[in-house]
């Protein structure tokens, strides 16, 4: 292959090298990363390319992040954050009645806001001395970043005045993370799918909250399918799973229960039971109280996806999704997201209700909620182009690197479509149409962040 572009078969090979895969529709993009790698560093045998990477640790690194993307800030996803602070961490404190530590894991951890951020909220909510903190990336240059805890504005874009004097040394334009924050947060090289999870001996196991966000998105289904089962058998019983709004959907491959809730998904592991069901229940109602907002408990495994699929095809919600898109037609926005609230109350996995509610937020610029009701669409069906594609519209001015990837994931699937066929929940539209205002809207959002520099 010598003087050609590597072709995905080669993309393919280099990420098996470093321990990673990518769903296939990012060959592409993997496939022109890994070109420019080649390129700059003056590479032009694709043998050569293998054969170096392992051995040349820093060579290794830059394949590692031509297939990765380490964008991440303080405080990501603040909903699923603000879920940890008045749910799950009271509720496994209060399991914790022997006095032992509360045990979390922040994989996927790039250079370490996220684990930061959890012991910033411990610290603040008065519980740091109660938890122990474990994080893992399988980047050694990223871990390394993490441990010097010394970041730019833009990592802490989320985070308030009051928390950066509170726990950051600022120097000419750096902050730096305060050593007792920084001791909290132990670091590990896990390559996530190669290695052996759960790990005991290594103390990779038995977490009662693990975050892993961001992360699957960038895996192939049998990675995927694996890593599921390995999470789910390193959660201590009773212990949390948190994924990002873009990852698939772990339901299919692991028998966890899984519950809506207001920042989207979560997953737990809930030993098997004969009294399963009513511990289920009763499990939802007691999250509920806490939240002071309902979750939807799904059973375990295959059959909650039929569940959220087939909510449609109850005539009660077909009619009042009817009536709510007559409201919305008539310029009645505010009276359609108070019915599709109503309604979501008695049919929380419908997804077509999810997105009405987050249309009608969208007209009144409740970005954020509209934002959180098409996460829920995606969580229950991550094929609904429609949903991706608004849910870009609502994050291009707050992540736009979310936004793109959510963009990027509508215009493929409208691709792979014939371009006269309709798109499901967007009345008259087809995927030609759709793939076409994809396109513009990730045009504008690459040409705002060439310009501010990002």
């Amino acid at each position: 292959m010598t003087g050609h572009a590597p072709s995905s078969n080669l993309a393919e090979q280099v990420a098996y090298r470093v321990g990673l895969s990518f769903p296939a529709s990012r060959k592409g993009a993997v496939a022109s990363a890994i070109t420019q790698l080649m390129v700059r560093r003056g590479i032009g045998d694709s043998r050569l390319l293998l054969d170096r990477l392992g051995l040349d640790e820093d060579l290794t690194e830059d394949a590692i992040t031509a297939i990765t993307v380490g964008e991440t800030h303080f405080f990501r996803g603040p909903d699923q954050f603000q879920l940890i602070r008045q749910t799950i961490l009271p509720e496994l404190r209060r399991r914790r009645s022997d006095g032992s530590p509360v045990r979390i894991w922040s994989l996927g951890c790039a250079t370490g806001e996220e684990p930061y951020s959890l012991a910033i909220l411990c610290d603040e909510e008065g519980h740091l001395d109660d938890v122990r903190i474990g994080a893992a990336d399988i980047s050694r240059r990223a871990l390394a970043g993490a441990k010097a805890a010394e970041y730019g504005e833009w990592s802490l874009r989320n985070t308030g005045h009051k928390l950066k004097e509170r726990y950051f040394t600022s120097r000419k334009g750096r902050f730096r993370l305060h050593e007792r924050l920084r001791r909290r947060v132990d670091f590990a090289h896990v390559s996530l799918g190669a290695d052996e999870l759960p790990a005991p001996e290594r103390g990779l196991a038995d977490f009662d909250l693990i975050l892993c966000r961001n992360v699957l998105v960038y895996l192939d289904a049998s990675a995927v399918r694996r890593i599921a089962r390995q999470l789910f058998a390193c959660l201590a019983d009773g212990g949390w799973l948190l994924t990002a709004p873009t990852d698939p959907p772990l339901w299919k491959y692991a028998p966890f229960e899984t519950s809506i809730t207001p920042a989207g998904v979560v997953y737990r592991h809930i030993m098997a039971h004969p009294d399963t069901w009513q511990r289920l229940s009763s499990r939802a109602t007691s999250v509920q109280c806490q939240t002071k907002r309902p979750l939807a408990c799904i059973p375990p495994a295959r059959a909650c996806v039929t569940d959220a699929r087939n909510t449609l095809g109850d005539n009660p919600v077909k009619a009042i999704a009817q009536e709510i898109r007559s409201r919305f037609d008539m310029g009645e926005t505010r009276d359609a997201a108070r019915l599709a609230a109503q309604a979501l109350e008695s049919h929380p996995l419908s997804v077509e209700l999810h997105f009405l509610q987050g249309l009608s937020q969208m007209t009144h610029g409740e970005t954020d909620a509209a934002a959180a009701a098409l996460r829920r669409v995606i969580y229950l069906d991550s094929d609904l182009a429609a949903a991706q594609f608004f849910l870009g519209f609502c994050l291009k001015d707050s992540d736009p690197q979310a936004a793109l990837r959510v963009l990027e994931n509508a215009l493929l699937f409208c691709h792979s479509r014939p371009a006269r066929e309709r798109v499901a929940l967007m009345s008259g539209a087809t995927a030609g149409h759709l793939a076409e205002r994809a396109r513009r809207e990730i045009g504008k959002i690459r040409r705002h962040m060439g310009s501010e520099g990002l």
